[in-house]
């Protein structure tokens, strides 16, 4: 694959298909298949491959590459004066801080959506 080609692969297992599935989030549609995971990428970059030329051929911009992103670990969120007043009683209540109780609430919905999407058989590609 050509060095300025800088395009993301994520690749899973497929109980279905009995082998690995490579896609590139980046372009809607490319995914290849392999028996082992390298396999799986290595057929991705000849589809990668294809899909540029295609791109090319069609005088068609190319997508920007996705890079992983560095978090501080913050974020900033408006809330409704209700939810938020709520969420103060409920920590209050368990006797921890408000940014330690929507920490545990964040991460325990994040948990049942990734257990969610799994049993579905779903990719995910966060």
């Amino acid at each position: 694959m050509s060095e300025e080609n800088k395009f993301s692969f994520n690749v899973r297992y497929s109980p279905e298909d009995q082998g690995y599935i490579a896609v590139c989030p980046e372009f809607p549609g490319l995914s290849a298949f392999g028996e082992s995971v390298n396999e799986a990428i290595s057929e991705a970059e000849v589809a990668l491959e294809l899909f540029i030329e295609s791109y090319n051929e069609k005088q068609k911009p190319l997508p920007q590459p996705k890079f992983k992103q560095e978090f501080s670990g913050q974020i900033r969120a408006r809330l409704p004066k209700s939810l938020h007043s709520r969420l103060s009683d409920l920590a209050e209540e368990e006797g921890v801080s408000l940014n330690t109780l929507m920490i545990k609430l964040l991460s325990e919905g994040v948990g049942s959506e990734q257990q969610r999407r799994s049993m579905a058989g779903g990719i995910n590609t966060w």
